[in-house]
């Protein structure tokens, strides 16, 4: 029997299991077109004109804000979801980032349909990749422009695949929800970057926890004692105040510090795991249990920027359940990882896909390297089935609990989600 969740719970989770591509391109797209497009451009006040027939044959336009390896990757794996689509404009702050991107998507052929006029640099790149004639928008640039950069693609009719975290502080998480609310009004895709909601294994291993393979899960732990993240050094010639935008996962202001813009993922696993329901309170806690694993023992971390080396938080549900959430980023020999929930009836082991309870034990399968292809093609193939994903609920409820956590770990005191999102219908 499936556990009841609590009666806190927020609006449900939005994911489905993805299907396959094969399975998504039988649809027929031409009844597409003639039903459901036209509902949705009605009700958002716009007509994609990417998706048209030229010879025949449909095009989904698809512009990348962003891009560095994640943006470039997800315009691959947009690619690979299905024939129909064409990647023609490509923004950024930076034009050897422009240029990297096209010399990588040109490998795809004429499916990289992106002249130098649709290449786009500077402050205003994803404004210009917007109006461009895209029928979506990849948003991969750093998280703190993610508010601003999904406002104005909903705002402009966009479908949208949103890298996680969506913001970098709760401020920021709020706006992202009120766009997300207007896009499903709209009857628009937000899909994210939240992709082990799509990985066949760690489904596969939620739905066995919900329907009780170790009674209802009271506490998460998700601790994670790693290396440091990439880094860009400073080359001559760049004017003041570039260096640190390259380098913006090492910088606060841009990432949200690495629990954020890297443990999101493990606390949206914990989250979901929970029922998706939103934590009365977050607070610090003394360390991770993670042990050091060949850190520096001299103290120094090589750590640039000011992300905090080490945030440790609880959160605690109104029904007491709680979730334990750790990351130490420092130079180390080598890295260690623990996702552990335990139950009122066993325990299971993310990271090993073990699960030992009332049925006894088994072992879920290892993942596959298809997850983040899978979220891409959640998104197109709901785009031309006429049955468009929407994740703006789990999305913004992960990115505001790891805010809510980064905001207990610096303040050191108790946080609650009500003070967070105060009567903000989207997140309340």
């Amino acid at each position: 029997m499936r556990p009841k969740m609590p009666a806190t719970a927020l609006v449900a989770s939005n994911h489905t299991p993805a299907r396959s591509a094969a399975a998504l391109r039988g649809t027929s797209r031409r009844s597409f077109l003639g039903g459901t497009v036209a509902t949705t451009c009605a009700a958002a006040g716009t007509w994609p004109t990417g998706l048209c027939f030229a010879a025949g044959e449909q095009r989904l336009r698809i512009g990348l804000v962003g891009c560095g390896g994640r943006g470039t990757g997800a315009a691959l794996q947009a690619l690979e979801a299905d024939p129909s689509v064409r990647v023609v404009a490509l923004g950024d702050m930076f034009a050897d980032q422009v240029a990297s991107a096209a010399d990588v998507l040109g490998r795809a052929g004429g499916r990289f349909d992106c002249p130098p006029s649709q290449r786009f640099v500077g402050p205003d790149a994803y404004r210009r990749v917007i109006d461009s004639g895209v029928d979506v928008v990849l948003l991969a640039a750093p998280p703190h422009t993610r508010p601003l950069h999904l406002e104005a693609a909903v705002a402009a009719g966009k479908h949208v695949y949103c890298e996680q975290p969506v913001a970098v502080d709760a401020a920021g998480v709020v706006r992202v929800a009120a766009a997300a609310a207007r896009s499903r009004a709209a009857g628009l895709a937000v899909v994210s970057g939240f992709c082990f909601r799509r990985d066949d294994r760690m489904v596969e291993i939620v739905s066995r926890l919900h329907d009780g393979a170790i009674g209802m899960p009271r506490r998460v732990q998700a601790h994670a004692a790693i290396g440091l993240p990439w880094r860009k050094p400073a080359e001559g010639g760049r004017a003041d105040g570039e260096w640190p935008l390259r380098n913006w996962i090492s910088f606060s202001r841009y990432s949200g510090g690495h629990f954020v813009t890297h443990h999101v993922q493990a606390i949206d696993r914990a989250a979901w795991i929970m029922g998706d329901v939103a934590p009365l309170t977050a607070e610090g806690m003394a360390g991770s249990a993670c042990p050091s694993n060949g850190a520096h023992e001299n103290g120094a971390t090589g750590a640039i920027g000011d992300c905090p080396v080490l945030t440790a938080v609880r959160f605690t549900y109104a029904d007491g359940r709680t979730i334990e959430a750790s990351i130490d980023r420092r130079e180390r020999t080598g890295d260690r990882t623990v996702e552990i929930v335990t139950g009122s009836a066993g325990n299971c082991d993310l990271i090993r896909g073990t699960i030992a309870g009332r049925r006894g034990s088994t072992e879920v399968p290892p993942p596959g390297p298809g997850r983040f292809s899978a979220a891409m093609t959640a998104l197109v193939g709901g785009i031309l089935s006429g049955r468009v994903a929407n994740d703006g609920d789990t999305m913004c409820r992960s990115t505001l609990m790891a805010a809510m956590g980064r905001m207990a770990a610096e303040t050191g005191r108790s946080v609650t989600w009500s003070e967070l999102v105060g009567i903000n219908a989207p997140l309340a």
